[in-house]
């Protein structure tokens, strides 16, 4: 029952008719809402069409990269940050570079600095990637992670623009709402018994 009465205030909102006692400002209302509707439409078309072309490229990378990296174990050869201290980035507890040795699949042997996380201390295993080359990389982008990450772009995308026609309405409501109040200003003080024709001429007329 509410909903059907929404959606009926929201068609008179949309299209007053010619029948109604719409006013002109009621009107241009109307037409800016029916303008922000359907851009908010074609806004979440095309998001959705960006999002397929984001999934594309990102689960195209994401194959790549698991097909070209492998999972292998690094020993410390120096203590992790100690647990309290800022890592990479900045963040007390976060891991940080430590230096160590690992071997690739290959049965090459590698020194250099892998991120440990804190409180590890030398002798200990850490789990790392690595490339083709025997370089530690990043963790290989992940399905799921590809698919949230063009999710989160195409939804973030088409929110902003939602807000932002919402926000354009908002203020054509205002304006309008202030002439409507002048122009019924007006039409008061010029129906008050009494006023003369000079009266009717006054700034508040």
């Amino acid at each position: 029952m509410y909903t059907s009465m929404w959606f009926t205030r929201l068609r008179h909102s949309l299209f007053p008719g010619r029948g109604t006692v719409a006013r002109p400002s009621d009107r241009v209302q109307a037409a800016v809402l029916l303008l922000v509707v359907v851009s908010s439409l074609l806004t979440g078309v095309g998001a959705v069409l960006l999002g397929i072309g984001i999934h594309a490229g990102e689960a195209a990378k994401s194959r790549e990269q698991i097909a070209s990296r492998y999972e292998a174990s690094a020993v410390l050869l120096a203590d992790g940050p100690a647990p309290g201290t800022a890592g990479r980035g900045g963040i007390p507890g976060e891991s940080g570079p430590a230096k160590a040795f690992w071997v690739t699949r290959d049965g090459q042997r590698h020194t250099g600095e892998v991120d440990a996380p804190s409180g590890t201390v030398a002798g200990n295993e850490v789990s790392i990637w690595l490339d083709g080359t025997g370089t530690p990389v990043a963790r290989p982008l992940t399905p799921i992670a590809a698919a949230v990450d063009a999710t989160v772009i195409a939804t973030g995308l088409w929110a902003g623009v939602v807000f932002l026609l919402a926000l354009a309405y908002g203020g054509v409501v205002v304006l309008l709402n202030r002439r409507r109040l002048a122009r019924w200003q007006q039409e008061w003080f010029a129906r008050q018994p009494g006023r003369t024709r000079r009266d009717d001429q006054s700034p508040a007329g």
